[in-house]
């Protein structure tokens, strides 16, 4: 009865939604399903084909309830997030243009202004140029932008770390509330996330691949991705090229012990002469004072915010900047803001209706950063590269996110693009510590029985 429901909301929402781009996405499901079960065995093909059924099942349900409670009459299209307006607007602004149609002085400026200014509207204007306006369709673009990149990852992570801790991750990254909204949004979670799977997967097959035609066509991928995620989040350019070219150097430093140590050496020994001189020190405090300038300014924004600086610095002027920061203080926020990322929003302080429903997330939450630990060093026996590729992407994600941050529910949502990258690491993980503790049952069994 459950599931008949459910398929009956989906047909019936499909029916008042059904459009080209349904039908495109339709059409495309079985193609990324064959994709997705390629080289698996007859019993972990299903298990990766149901998890993969129950999310497209469960992602179209939640939309055809959204186009169907959505009030038609009051406004012409119905968004998720705030944001999602202005990027639809945006998309169906451009299409308009592109038309030749008639556009008021303000929708030009928003159309093509600075503010705002990103390639999903664009690429969904293009996309609406093909398949007809789609204000509701297009949230089966993201759909597909994020399932494409949890099966290019569950595949990479399946070669690397076996099959259970990626079928872990792939449950986490398909099916983790959070992670789940963003999944169906209008938003750029959906492109970011592909881009960066498909950076971290094509860099993989660029190193794993046998034959000469799969490492070029792999290479293509990645330069695509790398290019494409610069106009989408700037930010994104550093975690992903950055991530890249610290995996490659550490993967390359930890092949040979003696490597290591010299590199350790060398860090050390020109970090200690590089933070003695002035001009890197004018440097690094220049950066963190504006890093503390951004935090600031999230601090003062609509939502609830979380604060790193000292009281006084919230108080008075608020538009003058932090250029006389201490650099004690500069220290303690750079620590603070380090330690936000893992502990803010903590349980207790939830001061909201959407804040107490995530409580059980944000415990996961607490519950995945030892199991990533864990699974770092399990990676690292398994798979070396693609456990630094992991880890280095991760930490520049999360370093950026850190301390430009000073609102609770921008800082959710901008750790969750690191989250997508940390679940491999922490499925691992959590397959490490079944595993002891399976072993551990059975041996006290076996002890006891002796």
């Amino acid at each position: 009865m459950f599931w008949g429901g459910i398929l009956a909301g989906v047909v019936l929402g499909l029916a008042s939604v059904l459009s080209p781009t349904t039908i495109v996405f339709l059409l495309a499901m079985p193609v990324l399903f064959l994709w997705a079960r390629r080289g698996l065995g007859p019993r972990e093909r299903r298990w990766v084909c149901g998890v993969l059924a129950a999310a497209v099942l469960a992602r179209l349900a939640v939309l055809a309830g959204f186009f169907l409670l959505a009030d038609h009459m009051k406004e012409p299209f119905a968004v998720f997030y705030p944001d999602e307006r202005f990027i639809l607007d945006r998309s169906l602004w451009l299409l308009r243009f592109g038309f030749g149609g008639a556009m008021a002085p303000s929708d030009y400026d928003l159309a093509f202004g600075e503010y705002g200014r990103s390639i999903l509207p664009n690429t969904l204007a293009v996309w609406q140029l093909w398949f007809g306006p789609a204000p509701y369709g297009v949230h089966l673009v993201s759909v597909a932008m994020w399932l494409t990149g949890a099966v290019a990852l569950h595949r990479t992570a399946r070669s690397a770390f076996g099959p259970m801790p990626a079928l872990a991750g792939l449950v986490a990254v398909l099916f983790v509330p959070t992670l789940f909204a963003w999944s169906i949004s209008v938003l750029k979670e959906p492109a970011y996330f592909l881009c960066m799977a498909m950076t971290i997967a094509g860099t993989m097959a660029v190193v794993r691949a046998e034959r000469l035609y799969a490492k070029v066509l792999a290479a293509a991928l990645v330069l695509v991705a790398v290019a494409t995620i610069n106009p989408l989040r700037p930010i994104g350019l550093f975690v992903a090229a950055g991530g890249l070219a610290a995996a490659a150097a550490a993967w390359i430093l930890t092949r040979r012990s003696w490597l290591f140590a010299l590199a350790i050496v060398i860090v050390v020994t020109a970090g200690g002469w590089a933070v003695r001189q002035p001009a890197v020190q004018a440097r690094v405090l220049h950066e963190a004072r504006a890093a503390a300038q951004i935090h600031r300014g999230h601090v003062v924004t609509r939502g609830y915010a979380y604060k790193l600086l000292e009281p006084y610095v919230y108080t008075g002027k608020l538009e003058l900047p932090l250029d006389n920061l201490p650099a004690d203080e500069v220290a303690r926020f750079v620590v603070r803001a380090a330690a936000s990322f893992v502990t803010v929003p903590t349980p207790w302080d939830a001061a909201s209706a959407s804040g107490l429903a995530l409580i059980p997330q944000h415990v996961a939450w607490y519950i995945l950063v030892p199991l990533v630990g864990l699974g770092a060093i399990g990676g690292w026996r398994r798979d070396r590269f693609f456990t630094w590729l992991l880890v280095c992407n991760a930490a520049l994600g999360a370093g950026a996110v850190a301390l430009f941050n000073g609102n609770v529910g921008t800082l959710v949502r901008m750790r969750d693009t690191v989250v997508t990258v940390l679940v491999w690491l922490g499925g691992l993980g959590a397959c490490i510590v079944l595993e002891w503790t399976a072993r551990r049952f059975s041996e006290r069994v076996q002890h006891g029985h002796s």
